[in-house]
């Protein structure tokens, strides 16, 4: 299994949004196609906006925490007709690990709120990747004017980016999969 982090949201030419995910130190990631509802939900998590009411996530989150159940790590296991699988592993109050299917945008959600870590299989990896050597880095960690900076980098690459290639590239690595 390899460790993903968030490396950004971008919308596709089609104005659908895309999570793109990266492996540290391979300038490699994956895009996985996400609903609108689901990327505004992410969206928020990263800015850390807070609301006076839990929002659905904030109502799951909450709800382990009452159950005494600890997120442990999401894995994003297999794809299928463009379609990402994962599991999220909790471990309950007896501290033994289950398992919940979940999507990867859900566990990319909670994961952002709450702090545990991703990860992605490699064959699914390996199946999916693309080139992020001009990516912009990730500035969720960065100071108010690096994060400035790399807020502007990151604008500049979505406006560069060719969306229909990644999805030339993906139908291309299913047709061989499919022979």
């Amino acid at each position: 299994m390899l460790k993903v982090k968030l490396r950004g949201l971008a919308l596709d030419q089609a104005n659908s949004p895309v999570v793109i995910l990266e492996v540290d130190n391979l300038n490699r990631g994956l895009g996985i196609w996400i609903g609108p509802f689901e990327a505004e939900s992410l969206a928020l998590a990263v800015s850390g906006k807070e609301y006076p009411r839990p929002l659905t996530y904030d109502l799951f989150i909450n709800t382990i925490k009452a159950a005494k159940a600890v997120f442990q790590k999401a894995v994003i296991h297999s794809v299928k007709d463009n379609i990402y699988y994962a599991t999220l592993y909790i471990s309950d109050a007896s501290g033994e690990e289950k398992e919940i299917d979940a999507r990867p945008s859900d566990c990319l959600v909670l994961a952002v709120k709450y702090g545990f870590p991703v990860f992605v299989e490699e064959e699914v990896f390996e199946s999916s990747a693309i080139d992020l050597s001009k990516i912009p880095t990730d500035y969720s960690e960065t100071g108010p004017e690096e994060k400035e900076q790399s807020e502007e980098e990151f604008k500049r690459f979505l406006n560069s980016i060719n969306i229909e290639d990644i999805k030339k590239y993906l139908e291309k690595k299913k047709g061989t999969e499919d022979e």
